[in-house]
């Protein structure tokens, strides 16, 4: 069925391994339309399953599939591509057992199918070149414009190339000062 085999795909194109049918699992078989795995860093055992899959079939065959991975001590999350209309109740059963992805369609196209997988999918970044960004020092002193920055700040703004502790050092002596305090700090043990 093409739309199982674009799901595969899309899949396939994001790292994924297509996995021989039918899937075995603790010397069981289970039947499905296509089954796919997981590498680095999604490790989900994906299942793929139209709407020509009889509902009770499906549940029946997901738990016994849950038990052998249970049996099998493994690790892997399942996830359920489910191309057609479910009704409720026959989702709440599945989800017992595996995330369950809907496509609404029988006949989704590539972006139907990236978007119902997308939480298995890798992000998508910005390239680096495209993210701009300026030096913070730089818009704090903008900021505060030549008619405002006083020797304070700009005392308080040289600190941050020292970091934070140096910023809380300049920021006390700045509070001390403007208190009146000495700015020795004496031990009380004398």
């Amino acid at each position: 069925m093409k739309s199982v085999q674009d799901v595969l795909s899309v899949l396939e194109a994001s790292g994924f391994e297509r996995l021989p049918k039918p899937l075995t699992v603790a010397g069981t078989e289970f039947d499905f339309d296509a089954t796919a795995r997981g590498r680095h860093p999604s490790h989900d055992l994906v299942l793929v399953a139209t709407d020509q899959f009889p509902r009770l079939r499906l549940q029946r065959l997901i738990a016994g599939l849950a038990r052998s991975l249970d049996l099998a001590a493994s690790r892997r999350p399942m996830s359920l591509v489910l191309m057609g209309e479910i009704a409720a109740s026959d989702r709440i059963e599945l989800e017992r057992y595996a995330r369950v992805l809907p496509i609404g369609s029988v006949t989704p196209d590539v972006a139907e199918i990236e978007e119902a997988v997308a939480v298995l999918l890798p992000l998508k970044l910005p390239a680096a070149e495209l993210v701009h960004g300026s030096d913070p020092v730089n818009e704090v002193m903008a900021a505060l414009g030549p008619v405002n920055a006083t020797t304070a700040h700009i005392a308080l703004v040289k600190a941050a190339f020292d970091g934070p502790d140096a910023v809380r050092e300049a920021l006390r002596r700045y509070v001390n000062e403007g208190a009146g305090w000495a700015d020795d700090v004496e031990d009380d043990d004398e």
